[in-house]
């Protein structure tokens, strides 16, 4: 039979003991607070990547297209309209399957350098410019033809007594978020590439493809 002593203690050793059930089955409650802690946190780890991560690889493709368009239209001292229209045609073909609806606007712009003065700085002039998939009127980020002789910034690998002229691509794509378009609206992606003329000073002003 129990001692006095050993009563005694075991009636705090009982609530105790309740406590800790008590306590094991309240682990469900801990859980719930944890997750609902956790859970705005992985939501947006997820938006964010659904979001992000087809922006990323769609500027990208349009650094991608910006220099092969380069690329393929400075190799040579003319260019006829059937070979810019093909140039136009392969480079945009880079953008699938992000862009199925033709939406990448290009434009490629012969910039000549020029130095008023001996030791003064160097200025570009726009002499030709010929686009694809440019909107008819314009509107916010769309691309736009420079005119013809408008000042334009030479960049400084190409500011030298060397340079007659260089080819500048820019690539824009209207890209729409999966999720977050209502918020955020379409997120124009824009991409600039200069390049140097191969084998001539300068490649002869084209005849611009009719979707120019």
């Amino acid at each position: 039979m129990p001692s006095i002593f050993a009563r005694s203690l075991l009636g705090p050793l009982q609530r105790a003991a309740g406590h800790a059930r008590r306590l094991g089955t309240a682990s469900a409650g801990v859980a719930a607070i944890e997750f609902s802690l956790i859970l705005p946190v992985m939501l947006v780890l997820y938006f964010g990547l659904t979001e992000v991560t087809p922006a990323i690889n769609i500027k990208r493709k349009l650094s991608l297209v910006a220099r092969t368009l380069a690329d393929l239209s400075s190799r040579s001292a003319t260019l006829s309209t059937d070979e810019l229209k093909n140039i136009f045609s392969a480079s945009s073909a880079i953008m699938r399957p992000y862009d199925r609806a033709g939406q990448t606007q290009m434009l490629v712009t012969l910039v000549d350098v020029t130095q008023a003065t001996k030791g003064g700085p160097y200025t570009g002039k726009v002499a030709w410019s010929c686009g694809w998939n440019l909107a008819t009127a314009p509107t916010g980020e769309d691309l736009r033809k420079p005119a013809e002789q408008s000042d334009h910034v030479v960049p400084a690998g190409y500011a030298n007594d060397t340079t007659k002229s260089f080819i500048v691509v820019t690539t824009l794509y209207p890209y729409s978020p999966v999720i977050g378009h209502a918020i955020s609206g379409t997120i124009h992606l824009k991409e600039t590439t200069p390049w140097p003329i191969r084998d001539a000073d300068r490649v002869a002003k084209p005849v611009c493809p009719p979707q120019s």
